[in-house]
């Protein structure tokens, strides 16, 4: 009879330990839930930054944040004494105004949009906008950049900075005659379509000119259809400026890339390429494309 009871007593002690088990269970999947949290988080201004590079160099349908905003339709009326409903967001009509712009005039592969909850980003391409290799407008781009002017011009009260930037393509070997040809060429198609756009009748005091030669591309220079991405200029609005466009307002260069000219507005100031002239802005101040040091036309031939 003794040795029955102790094999009672045992079997009363191992029945719990099935909670050992069940608590190291519970504990495994709590690290297992955190774990899964954390790798959910996700930079917002990494993912629009990565679909606007993955956007322009498949020259798809525009690239949008992936962070987006709420665009209800509410049924209600204002109450305030204009009688006016809520006003749409500043980026968002002129991106719905753009947008609508180049589907109608089958202008997809010319010009591509970007639209993040801070900016609004156009890119014009040279082929639609210039002669080759030279600053000179193509007749098709001036009712691109009419309609531009116009779409800029409804929202201009209500956004605070609008750069536009110049780009060329790469094209070794590096000299120079060709760099300096680069710097000017990108410099000088952005105050052309800088010029363009405020004879159109767009004010002036937030605009800023950018000039990056071929230090900024957005697509492979090793190919033809590369290079033809990054022949390029960029009109960029500003709902709440970047420390890009801040620099760019006050006249300083900008942090992310040192490799670049920068024109302020037509208001006066001094940038590192020389001072802005009053109404229109040029760039007698970079380095001459007719100088020595730049006159190897086969240099700035495919810039």
């Amino acid at each position: 009879m003794p040795k029955p009871k102790k094999h009672e007593e045992e079997s009363e002690g191992n029945s719990e330990r099935w909670l050992l088990t069940y608590s190291d269970m519970i504990t495994l999947l709590l690290a297992l839930f955190i774990i899964l949290y954390s790798m959910s988080t996700v930079d917002a201004k990494k993912v629009a930054q990565m679909a606007e590079n993955l956007g322009v160099a498949l020259n798809n349908a525009p690239a949008t944040s992936a962070v987006t905003k709420p665009t209800g339709t509410g049924t209600g009326s204002g109450t305030g004494k204009d009688g006016a409903g809520v006003q749409q967001d500043a980026l968002d009509e002129i991106y719905s105004i753009l947008n609508t712009y180049i589907d109608q005039n089958h202008l997809q592969n010319q010009i591509a949009l970007v639209n993040t909850s801070t900016y609004v980003k156009i890119h014009l391409k040279d082929m639609l906008m210039f002669v080759p290799d030279s600053a000179n407008m193509l007749p098709s781009s001036d009712p691109v950049l009419e309609e531009i002017s116009q779409a800029i011009s409804k929202v201009y009260d209500r956004v605070d900075h609008i750069t536009i930037s110049g780009h060329t393509a790469d094209v070794g070997p590096h000299t120079t005659a060709g760099d300096q040809v680069s710097w000017r060429l990108s410099t000088d198609r952005a105050v052309t379509v800088l010029n363009k756009l405020i004879g159109y009748g767009l004010e002036e005091d937030k605009l800023s000119i950018e000039g990056y030669a071929h230090f900024s591309p957005i697509a492979n220079n090793n190919t033809e259809d590369g290079r033809a991405k990054n022949r390029r200029v960029e009109i960029t609005i500003y709902k709440n400026p970047t420390d890009a466009a801040s620099s760019a307002a006050s006249g300083t260069a900008s942090s992310k890339n040192p490799n670049q000219v920068i024109i302020t507005n037509a208001a006066g100031s001094t940038s590192k390429a020389g001072a802005a002239s009053s109404g229109t802005v040029n760039s007698s101040a970079l380095p001459s494309a007719s100088s020595p040091a730049s006159s190897t036309s086969s240099d700035a031939a495919s810039n």
